[in-house]
C-alpha cells in the first residue's frame, strides 16, 4: 500500500472555482479589423460567454466567461476553428506521489479549472502531468502551487520562464522573422523581374527577352507561393467564416493579375500584356507594409515591457541567518529581503533595518529620490541609489505595485472607447463593399464602355488593392495602446479606454479635501484651556477620548500628547458618533471630543469669546474640535492639515484649461474655504457628509456638467463611481481594488490636468487617424476605379498595393509619436 499518497481530506485545493473567469490570450494570425470581428463572433455563439474584446493593436482577446458553461480549452477551440491560434505555453511536472488512475482523474479535474489552464494531461505510470497554460494570465510557480496545495510533492518542472512581456516580445518577434524571410525572398525576386521588364521594353538586350512571358512566371510565381501565402491562407479563413478582409482584398486583386497572365502565358486569352512583374510587386508592397508595421507594433508596448523589466530575477534573503539569493518566485511573505546600493528592490515591504534614498521615478513618475527609514514602506522595481536596506516582504510576484500596474495597463490597452464599436461595425462590411464596388467597376468597363478585359481587370484589381480596412480598424486601438502606455510612464494607471474619451470632454474637476488636496496627515498646530483649565489638562482629556479612534485628527491628538509627555488615561467608556465626534468615560465623568452639534448634545455652551477664538484657527485653514467636560466647554484643539505641494500649482492649470475647479469636503465651511482660497478655488462645498459625496456629483451632472472626481480610492469609492470620470490617489497601495477610472500611483496631483491634457491629445490623434483612413478610401477608391481615366489618370495595381500598405503605416506612425509627447506641465516636475 502506498503511504506516500496524499489523503483526499488533507487536501487544500487553492484553485479559483469561481462562475465567473477573466482571461486574456494573445492572439496569433491578426492582422485587421475584420479578424478581431471574426473571432468576437465565434466567441459570442459560445454558451456561458459573458463579455469578449478582440484588440487588434494589442493582438488579444479578453474573455469574460462562466467557467461552469464553458472551459478555457473551449475558448481556444473556438479561435483556433476560425483559423487563429491563441498563444500558450507547455510545462511538465514530475510529481513523485502521482501513483493510480485516481490521482490522474483528481489531478485533471482540478487543475482543469485552474485559471489560465488550458489542457492537462495526467500519467501515473510515468509520474508525469503535461500542462498547456495562458502565460498571461498563470505560471508555473502558481500551476505548481495547486498541485503542491494538493498534497503532490513535485520533484522537478521542465518548463520555460517567460514573463507576460517577453510573451508578447516573442509572438511579435517571431512574426517580424517570418515577415523578413518573405519580404527578402519577394523582393529580391521582384527587382530582378521588375528590372528584367524595364531594360527589355526600352530596348536594352536581356536573355531570353522572346521568353518573357516564361521567366515572368518564373519569377513571380515563388512570390506569389511563399511571399503572397499569408494572404491566401487568411483569404480562405475568413471565405470559411463567411466574412472578407484584407487578405481578401489583396489575394483577388493579386490573384486576379497572376491569373490573368498565366493564361495569356498558356494562350488561353489573345493578349499582348501580362502582369507577372505587378503580380510580384504587389505581394511585395504590401509584405513590406506588414512588416513595418510589426516592427512599430513592437515599440507600442515598450512602456509596458519597461515596466515589467525593472522586476528583479532574484533576491536576496536571509535564510538561516544567511544571505541567499533566491529566484522571485521563492520569496514569500515575511521574508527578510536584503538590498544594497545600486540594486533594484524585488518586492514591496516594509524597512526593518537600514536607510537610503530610493529613485521611485520608473514607478511612480516622483523624480526626487524619497528617504527611506525603518518603517518605511517600498515598491518593488524602485532603485536604492544609496544606502543598505532589510526589507520585510508584504507583497511579491503578482501582487506587488508593479505587477498590479503592467497588470492594468494591459487590460486597458486591450479596451475600446465608444468609437470603435461603431467603427468595427463600419470595418466588418467594408471589404464586402469594396469587392461589390471592384466588381461593379469590372462590369462598367467591361460590359458598357467596352474596354478590353486586361484594362477592366486591371481597374478592378486596383480598387481591390488600394483599399485598406487595415487602417481602418488600427486607427484608434494602436493610439489607446500608445497612450495608455505613455501615462503608465507618468505613473498613471488608466483603467478603461472609455475614461479617456470622457475625461476628454471633461469641463468640472472636483477634489476631495483631506487626504486629497492636503497630505491627509493632520498634526495640531494650537491648543487653548477654558474654565480654569490648563493646556495639559485639555491635552489630557482629549487624548483620552481620542485614544481608541482610528480617525486622522485622534491619531494626531494622541500624537500631540505623547510629542509634550502627557499619558493620556484609560476610558472607562467609548463610543464613537458618526457626524459629531466622539465620547468616553473619565473618572466617573463624560468627556467628549468634537464639533459644535457635539457641544450641544452635551449640553455645554459656545460663548462668544471662545467662537472668536474658533473663527481665528478657521480663517488660517485649521479644523477646530471642542472638547467637553463634564458638561462644561474645557478647551479646544486646532489641528491643520497642510496642501500639498503640487495642490496649487494643479488647480492654476486646470483653470488655465477652461476646466472648473470644485473642492468637496466634510469639514466646516470656514476652514474648507481657508483652504479654498489658499489653492485658488472659488467653489466649495463644505460640511457634506461622507455618504452624501456622491449626491454633490449626482447634482453637478444634472446641470449638463462632465464631472471629474479625485479622492480617495476606497473612502471616496461612491462619489468616484458616481462621477463621469473618477481619478483615484493611489498612493503606492493596493492599486488593483482602488476605485476609479484612473489611478494616480504617486499622489503627485500636476498628474490630473496631465491625465485631461493627454485625453484631449489622444482624442484628436485618433480622430485624425480616422479621418486619413476614411478621406483616404474615399479619395483613392474613384481614382482606381478608373473615374479619371477620360484625363489621362490611372493607377496601376502595384501603385495602389503600395498605397495600401503605408497607409496602415502612416496611422501607426502617428500614434507612436505619442510616446514622446510631454504634457505642458510635466507631472513629475511637480
Amino acid at each position: 500500500m502506498n503511504t506516500n499518497r496524499p489523503s483526499r481530506k488533507r487536501m487544500r485545493i487553492t484553485v479559483e472555482e469561481q462562475r465567473t473567469l477573466h482571461e486574456r490570450l494573445k492572439i496569433i494570425g491578426m492582422h485587421c479589423a475584420s479578424c478581431a470581428i471574426t473571432i468576437e463572433k465565434k466567441l459570442r455563439q459560445l454558451p456561458g460567454i459573458k463579455r469578449v474584446s478582440v484588440s487588434l493593436a494589442g493582438e488579444e482577446a479578453v474573455v469574460e466567461f462562466d467557467a461552469s458553461s464553458v472551459s478555457l480549452r473551449d475558448i481556444v477551440r473556438a479561435i483556433r476553428e476560425v483559423g487563429y491560434d491563441a498563444y500558450r505555453e507547455e510545462a511538465v511536472f514530475l510529481a513523485s506521489n502521482l501513483a493510480t488512475s485516481d490521482d490522474e482523474i483528481l489531478v485533471e479535474t482540478r487543475l482543469s479549472k485552474a485559471r489560465g489552464v488550458v489542457e492537462v494531461r495526467a500519467s501515473h505510470t510515468t509520474r508525469r502531468v503535461y500542462v498547456a497554460y495562458n502565460p498571461v494570465s498563470t505560471s508555473v510557480e502558481e500551476i505548481r502551487g495547486v498541485l503542491e496545495g494538493m498534497g503532490y510533492r513535485v520533484e522537478r518542472v521542465e518548463h520555460g520562464e517567460e514573463g507576460v512581456e517577453d510573451v508578447e516580445s516573442k509572438i511579435v518577434l517571431h512574426e517580424i522573422k517570418k515577415l523578413r524571410q518573405q519580404l527578402t525572398v519577394s523582393a529580391v525576386l521582384s527587382a530582378i523581374l521588375l528590372s528584367y521588364m524595364v531594360l527589355g521594353s526600352i530596348g536594352f538586350s536581356v536573355p531570353f527577352w522572346s521568353y518573357r512571358n516564361i521567366v515572368g512566371f518564373a519569377l513571380s510565381t515563388p512570390v506569389l507561393v511563399f511571399g503572397g501565402s499569408r494572404f491566401f491562407r487568411g483569404a480562405y479563413r475568413a471565405f470559411r467564416n463567411l466574412s472578407a478582409n484584407m487578405d481578401t482584398l489583396v489575394s483577388l486583386g493579386a490573384g486576379s493579375a497572376y491569373v490573368y497572365s498565366l493564361a495569356t502565358t498558356l494562350g488561353l486569352v489573345e493578349s499582348t500584356s501580362v502582369y507577372y512583374d505587378a503580380t510580384s510587386m504587389i505581394i511585395t508592397f504590401i509584405l513590406l507594409g506588414r512588416y513595418l508595421e510589426a516592427r512599430m507594433k513592437l515599440r507600442t508596448s515598450d512602456a509596458v515591457r519597461r515596466l515589467a523589466s525593472l522586476q528583479p530575477k532574484t533576491a536576496r534573503v536571509i535564510r538561516g541567518g544567511a544571505e541567499v539569493e533566491v529566484p522571485i518566485p521563492d520569496v514569500r511573505v515575511g521574508d527578510i529581503v536584503v538590498v544594497k546600493q545600486g540594486e533594484r528592490i524585488p518586492v514591496d515591504g516594509v524597512v526593518e533595518e537600514g536607510s537610503g534614498y530610493v529613485d521611485e521615478s520608473l514607478v511612480t513618475g516622483e523624480s526626487m529620490p524619497v528617504h527611506k527609514k525603518p518603517r518605511s514602506p517600498v515598491i518593488a522595481g524602485s532603485l536604492l541609489v544609496s544606502g543598505y536596506l532589510k526589507i520585510v516582504a508584504t507583497r511579491v510576484g503578482s501582487q506587488t505595485v508593479l505587477a498590479q500596474m503592467a497588470r492594468l495597463v494591459r487590460q486597458a490597452q486591450a479596451s475600446k472607447p465608444p468609437i470603435q464599436r461603431l467603427v468595427d461595425r463600419v470595418a466588418g462590411v467594408f471589404s464586402w463593399l469594396v469587392i461589390g464596388i471592384a466588381v461593379l467597376t469590372f462590369m462598367y468597363w467591361y460590359l458598357v464602355a467596352g474596354l478590353p478585359l486586361e484594362k477592366s481587370l486591371v481597374f478592378m484589381a486596383s480598387v481591390l488593392l488600394v483599399s485598406c480596412p487595415c487602417a481602418l480598424g488600427l486607427a484608434t486601438p494602436i493610439v489607446v495602446v500608445v497612450g495608455v502606455g505613455r501615462l503608465a510612464e507618468m505613473g498613471v494607471i488608466a483603467r478603461n479606454a472609455e475614461a479617456l474619451e470622457k475625461a476628454a470632454k471633461a469641463d468640472v474637476v472636483v477634489f476631495d479635501k483631506t487626504g486629497t488636496l492636503t497630505h491627509g496627515k493632520p498634526r495640531v498646530v494650537a491648543v487653548e484651556a477654558f474654565k480654569g483649565y490648563i493646556v495639559e489638562d485639555v491635552i489630557r482629556l482629549a487624548a483620552t477620548a481620542e485614544k481608541r479612534s482610528e480617525h486622522p485628527i485622534a491619531r494626531a491628538i494622541v500624537e500631540n500628547a505623547k510629542k509634550h509627555g502627557v499619558e493620556p488615561l484609560e476610558p472607562e467608556f467609548f463610543e464613537s458618533i458618526p457626524g459629531q465626534g466622539v465620547v468616553a468615560g473619565v473618572n466617573g465623568k463624560v468627556v467628549g471630543v468634537g464639533n459644535e452639534r457635539l457641544v450641544e448634545g452635551l449640553g455645554a455652551s459656545l460663548e462668544g469669546s471662545v467662537k472668536s477664538i474658533v473663527d481665528k484657527y478657521r480663517e488660517r485653514g485649521a479644523t477646530v474640535v471642542y472638547v467637553v467636560y463634564d458638561g462644561k466647554l474645557v478647551g479646544v484643539v486646532a489641528v491643520a492639515d497642510e496642501p500639498r505641494e503640487t495642490a496649487k500649482k494643479a488647480v492654476s492649470v486646470l483653470k488655465a484649461m477652461g476646466l472648473h475647479v470644485v473642492m468637496l469636503t466634510g469639514d466646516n465651511e470656514s476652514t474648507a474655504r481657508a483652504i479654498a482660497k489658499r489653492l485658488g478655488i472659488d467653489e466649495v462645498y463644505a460640511e457634506v457628509a461622507p455618504e452624501d459625496k456622491a449626491d454633490k456629483v449626482r447634482e453637478l451632472q444634472r446641470k449638463g456638467h462632465i464631472v471629474v472626481m479625485v479622492g480617495d480610492g476606497i473612502n471616496d469609492a461612491p462619489s468616484l463611481v458616481q462621477a463621469d470620470v473618477g481619478i483615484a490617489m493611489g498612493g503606492g497601495t493596493d492599486i488593483a481594488r482602488e476605485a476609479g477610472d484612473f489611478i494616480l500611483v504617486s499622489n503627485n496631483l500636476l498628474s490630473v490636468p496631465a491625465i485631461i491634457e493627454a485625453s484631449r491629445v489622444i482624442k484628436k490623434k485618433i480622430k485624425f487617424n480616422l479621418f486619413w483612413a476614411f478621406i483616404y478610401n474615399v479619395a483613392l477608391i474613384p481614382v482606381a476605379a478608373g473615374a479619371f481615366y477620360s484625363y489621362g489618370l490611372a493607377l496601376r495595381p502595384e501603385l495602389a498595393a503600395l498605397a495600401m500598405a503605408f497607409s496602415s503605416v502612416s496611422v501607426t506612425m502617428n500614434a507612436l509619436r505619442l510616446r514622446r509627447w510631454r504634457p505642458r506641465i510635466v507631472a513629475r516636475e511637480g
